[in-house]
């Protein structure tokens, strides 16, 4: 193999493609390692036919020094250890086969060293051409054992007759439909206590889920902003509604400093040109369940649409909605792009021709 397939740490070699693997895949996202990542280890391990001591001793470097999630860490270890068993059988059949092959061969000796002692009259040629016609004749009648054979060993070696086994069945059986039974009951009764407990909670549950979205959402009063800019032709107001965005906290509707001056400047652009109609579009990172984050994206747009009409834009120039974490226009995976993918951004619909 080329000597760049392994890599030295430490005095020690390790397979170089896993490695790799495992650090391409930490330099792009600090979470830890996931399962399709997992996956491509155990294809790159598989793919060599064979689990070598290097590939050992690189998955063990790998999963003590790069942090994986619970789900990867287990599906690679039971992928490893089921793949590793199955290619084991092979190789202890053939080493059934070679001891088989030496107890023959051992078997075929002292059979023709019998043959020798008692029949002293014949000579060397004709004896041995008798052993050679007694091993072929024996290897012509070899059979496979069957299962039923391999299950006998199995029993003689710790002394168990059939009808032991087939009674230990028999118990094993009536044990798991016990155990079934017990569960089935304890489950039952759970069920029962726990819609008792919902009824008697609701009422006190829903107040307390209605008082933290009423936190999570509530609003926050922006003052009186500054018009920053006018336009003096239409195209230039369009290209500024279409380019700004407003800024939010991270699970929040407080907005960023300058929210007041761009909703002033930005009423402004509307009430200059009422041809103009705006659609107000609310979005969040992905941090947070989907659902919730849907709520606050239609919430941010809201919250803005009724700011441009505080500030007196025509309700017809404007609609919202909410897209969630759905329409992010930066990486998830790092603090300034979750950044930028919580704001409110604005598209034009449509111009009036007539206006």
């Amino acid at each position: 193999m080329a000597e760049s397939y392994y890599r030295t740490i430490s005095g020690k070699q390790y397979d170089n493609e896993l490695l790799e693997i495992a650090e391409k895949a930490t330099k792009r996202s600090k979470a830890p390692i996931g399962k399709n990542v997992a996956k491509t280890l155990f294809d790159a391990i598989k793919d060599g036919g064979d689990y070598t001591d290097v590939e050992k001793r690189t998955v063990k470097y790998i999963r003590d020094n790069f942090k994986f999630s619970p789900d990867a860490d287990e599906y690679l270890r039971s992928e490893i250890r089921k793949w590793a068993a199955k290619i084991s059988v092979p190789a202890a059949k053939k080493k059934t086969q070679s001891k088989s092959a030496n107890t023959k061969e051992s078997s075929n000796k002292s059979k023709s060293s019998r043959s020798k002692k008692t029949s002293i009259t014949v000579d060397e040629s004709e004896s041995s051409y008798m052993e050679i016609y007694d091993s072929r004749e024996e290897s012509n009648y070899e059979v496979a054992p069957t299962p039923e054979y391999n299950e006998l060993v199995a029993l003689n070696k710790f002394q168990i007759t059939p009808k032991q086994n087939q009674f230990g069945k028999y118990i094993l059986i009536g044990l798991i439909v016990l155990f079934l039974i017990v569960l089935l009951f304890f489950g039952v009764r759970s069920c029962n206590r726990n819609t008792q407990s919902i009824g008697t909670k609701k009422e006190n549950g829903s107040n307390q889920g209605l008082e933290t979205s009423s936190r999570s959402l509530e609003r926050v009063n922006l003052e009186t902003g500054k018009v920053s800019n006018k336009f003096d032709s239409r195209a230039k107001a369009i290209r500024f509604i279409n380019d700004l965005q407003i800024r939010f906290i991270k699970q929040s509707m407080a907005t960023e400093d300058l929210a007041a001056d761009k909703i002033a400047t930005l009423a402004d652009a509307l009430k200059s040109y009422p041809a103009i109609k705006v659609r107000v579009k609310g979005h969040t990172c992905f941090i947070g369940e989907m659902d919730e984050n849907k709520i606050l994206s239609d919430e941010r747009a809201k919250f803005i649409y009724d700011e441009l009409i505080k500030n007196g834009v025509n309700p017809g120039q404007l609609e919202y909605r909410g897209f969630g974490e759905t329409a992010e226009i930066d990486t998830n995976q790092t603090e300034v792009g979750r950044i930028k993918n919580r704001r409110v951004d604005f598209t034009v619909l449509s111009v009036n021709p007539k206006d």
